[in-house]
């Protein structure tokens, strides 16, 4: 059974500043005027750029660019299908990972993973254009040896692979996008003894038809100056969303740099100016006369938009009555952004707005609230911008569908492109639970829990009233629990100055509800505790019911071993599992113990009959360690399968 995963952490733009040791005071800024000046005859030709390429700015918050005529409807990068809407036919076309993997003459699951039945291990999908879907990855190629990045296309008519680009040193791909007909990879070339950068690099690759391969292209000289000057300067090249930095020089004449926590702009001409205010934490795009950003107040966790003009080194805030989101993507002088109300815990209410920078316009184009159970950042995942049309997923009545709004007239209505329903809401509906633990002093937020739970229908069970109760009891009991966890040693002066230090949040989602063997419920919450620190802590919980007597059922109702019989059983297991990851991964093993025993002790001690650790398939069961139980956080769970067989001695439960 395929885990439908809870994204716990919400895809944003990563800044990234690597700094070196000199300073800019080598670099006099020009003043505004002798700036615009230097650059004019660049300027032109960035008018000119502009006429020719509006086909090309197309972008979408998940990081996957998209070709002239077409574009892709992706939940994620990750997603395991997806839509390609080409104009010129007017079609849309569904495309499963799954297929391309199984029906690709020559697919190499050892470098192409184009798919895999958990997410995390599958190429990333970074790009859609000219007949091609263009993935990227990171890749051993010999045993024991460093990962590589690599770009590889699909071809989309009879799915061919097509090595495109593979860096040759220690460095990593920064971006990539197809833009005006060829696919640009912007890497950071590597570090040097000391790990420092060792600058950026770019390169450009068109298909070649008559090769039937991907050749590599001269890139623009003034972009190579840019790249050139940022690497003198020691400075690092700053990420404008998904554009490559060929499309960001066509359009602004510059690129964005970091350098000793401070933006600069640089231009070809070797001019760079300081833009101020901008410090760590903010996401940024950019045109020929503004920067526009979001900046984000981690001890309040307050966002706020404002727009840098160039010119006239002015910093304007746009006001809104809620906090700043997120931003979602820009055509030409056209920004897009989301700000986000909880009037609950739990329930965002987003709110998406269209800026022009020409003229200072601020327009609400939609606005989206949470639905319980739908597993959906409201309003914002999978948010495509097109050059008329703006897609983000939608949910109602238990289904997912791909909403499209007109930018010029958001209140026209368009069908919808449905993508199904979810599993979960065959069974009924999902309700929950929010409680906010205000300080009684000076009223700010300790401990905020939201829990999900299903309400379910009478199909499965006519016990199915002491199923629900039973599950309305568990959520209430997770927002009693976390209330009792509130900081009572903290003063009202340090929680009410950094309030977003001292608050707790608990989250749980209602993840899959499914039947094994007719005769049995298992619903499965998954959580995520936060208190501080680098990370939260992720959990997981299965329900199992008896559909014919509503009572909850425990592996010890099956299992007629003793404690020590099971904890032997799993531990054995779990070493295989180990030696299977040396035999087959060449990124190591998920577990702290490096040897084979020494895992088969540590899982003795660990494994219990009586935990909860325990999830029921219809196959066997899963026993499974926590982050830090049996390897890192990064680790995540370590799953352990075991079939009915070896635990039961019978097929099924």
């Amino acid at each position: 059974m395929k885990r439908r995963l809870v994204r716990l952490m919400l895809i944003g733009i990563a800044a990234i500043a690597l700094t070196g040791c000199s300073n800019l005071s080598e670099v006099i800024p020009p003043s505004n005027d002798e700036l615009i000046e230097n650059n004019e005859n660049n300027d032109e030709d960035i008018d000119d750029a502009e006429d020719e390429d509006d086909d090309n700015d197309h972008l979408s918050s998940e990081g996957i660019a998209h070709g002239a005529n077409s574009y892709v409807l992706a939940r994620t990068p990750l997603s395991s299908f997806f839509y390609v809407y080409d104009s010129e036919t007017d079609s849309m076309r569904q495309i499963d990972r799954c297929e391309i993997a199984n029906e690709s003459p020559n697919a190499n699951p050892d470098i192409y993973r184009l798919y895999d039945d958990y997410e995390y291990y599958m190429s990333t999908l970074i790009g859609e254009g000219d007949g091609f879907l263009f993935f990227q990855d990171s890749v051993a190629f010999e045993e024991g040896g460093n990962s590589q990045s690599i770009v590889y296309a699909v071809k989309e008519d009879d799915y061919k692979i097509y090595d495109v680009w593979r860096n040759s040193g220690d460095g990593y791909l920064s971006g990539c996008e197809f833009y005006n007909g060829c696919i640009y990879i912007d890497y950071v070339i590597g570090y040097d003894e000391n790990y420092r950068s060792l600058g950026d690099d770019v390169d450009c690759f068109k298909f070649d038809r008559k090769t039937d391969s991907f050749t590599e292209l001269e890139v623009d000289d003034g972009l190579r100056k840019i790249i050139q000057k940022s690497n003198d300067l020691e400075a690092h090249i700053r990420r404008s969303g998904n554009f490559c930095n060929a499309h960001v020089y066509d359009e602004c004449g510059y690129l964005p740099a970091v350098k000793d926590g401070e933006l600069i702009l640089i231009y070809s001409s070797g001019d760079a100016k300081t833009i101020p205010g901008f410090e760590e934490g903010y996401n940024a795009y950019y045109d020929k006369s503004h920067v526009f950003s979001i900046l984000m107040d981690y001890e309040t966790g307050v966002g706020t938009a404002s727009v840098y003009d160039i010119k006239n080194d002015a910093i304007t805030e746009i006001t809104e009555e809620y906090s700043a989101d997120r931003l979602l993507g820009k055509n030409g002088t056209k920004y897009y952004y989301s700000v986000s109300n909880n009037e609950e815990y739990g329930i965002k209410h987003n709110y998406v707005y269209e800026y022009n920078t020409e003229n200072g316009n601020n327009k609400l184009l939609y606005d989206v609230k949470f639905a319980p159970g739908s597993n959906i950042y409201p309003g914002v995942e999978g948010f495509t911008l097109t050059d008329s049309f703006i897609y983000y997923l939608g949910f109602d009545n238990g289904s997912i569908f791909w909403v499209p709004v007109e930018i010029d007239d958001p209140s026209k209505e368009y069908p919808r492109i449905d993508m199904g329903a979810e599993e979960l809401f065959n069974y009924g509906t999902i309700d929950y639970l929010s409680n906010t633990y205000k300080c009684p002093d000076c009223d700010t937020d300790l401990v905020c829990t939201y829990v999900e739970y299903p309400v379910l229908n009478e199909y499965p069970s006519y016990n199915i009233e002491k199923i629900n109760e039973y599950m309305k009891n568990a959520a209430e009991s997770f927002i009693s629990e976390d209330t009792e966890a509130a900081y009572v040693d903290s003063s009202c002066e340090d929680h009410s100055e950094h309030p977003s230090w001292y608050r707790i949040t608990d989250d749980y989602y209602v993840s899959d509800i499914s039947k094994i063997c007719d005769n049995y419920l298992t619903i499965e919450i998954t959580g995520y505790w936060y208190g501080g620190g680098a990370h939260g802590m992720p959990s997981r919980i299965q329900y199992m019911f008896d559909l014919t007597t509503g009572e909850l059922k425990k592996l010890s109702d099956f299992y007629a071993g003793n404690e020590n019989d099971f904890k032997a059983l799993v531990a054995e297991k779990t070493k295989e599992h180990f030696l299977s990851c040396i035999e087959k991964d060449d990124y190591g093993t998920p577990y702290y113990a490096d040897d084979a025993e020494t895992v088969y002790a540590q899982a003795y001690e660990t494994v219990s009959l009586d935990s909860g650790n325990i999830e029921f398939t219809e196959d066997g069961i899963i026993y499974y360690y926590p982050p830090y139980e049996m390897g890192p956080f990064a680790s995540g769970f370590i799953d352990i399968n075991i079939s009915y067989d070896e635990l039961l001695g019978t097929n099924s439960l």
